[in-house]
């Protein structure tokens, strides 16, 4: 069909490289991508306390501590923000997950937008890993293993 170091082996070699860059270009956004739909199906509406926060690059990072309806306290989590909902002691909505309530996102379930992420998802997932399959493919035809 071909031989090693000809173009179908050349677009081949092409093909896997690009798939795996696409593949790994998207691992952050389906790992957002889970945890949000997560939250938005299953999630548990409840309060949390901003302990404190400080700012990164631009941005606020602010430490909040979920309170479980028992009145017990669940654990601290973090989320990056443009601007703070509120000051330390400031009591605020958030969703989180039943079984790890570190597992949060401050504001209401009907909040939760994990769209634009389902669509990097999907794009540079199913894209990266159907040019890492087609150049797959023709490597072996061409190389014959």
């Amino acid at each position: 069909m071909g031989e090693p170091g000809g173009p179908i082996d050349l677009l081949g070699i092409l093909c896997v490289i690009l798939g795996t860059v696409g593949l790994i270009l998207q691992l952050q956004s389906a790992w957002d991508y889970r945890r949000l739909r997560r939250l938005e199906r299953q999630g548990v509406e409840g309060e949390a306390t901003i302990t404190r926060w400080e700012p990164v690059r631009g941005q606020m990072r602010l430490y909040l501590q979920v309170s479980l309806p028992e009145g017990r306290s669940a654990g601290e989590f973090e989320e990056v923000m443009l601007e703070p909902v509120g000051s330390p002691g400031d009591v605020v909505p958030v969703v989180y997950d039943p079984e790890m309530p570190t597992r949060a996102k401050t504001g209401t379930r009907g909040d939760i937008d994990y769209k634009d992420d389902r669509l990097v998802v999907h794009l540079f997932g199913g894209g990266g890993g159907t040019l890492f399959v087609a150049g797959v493919v023709m490597i072996f035809l061409v190389r014959g293993w």
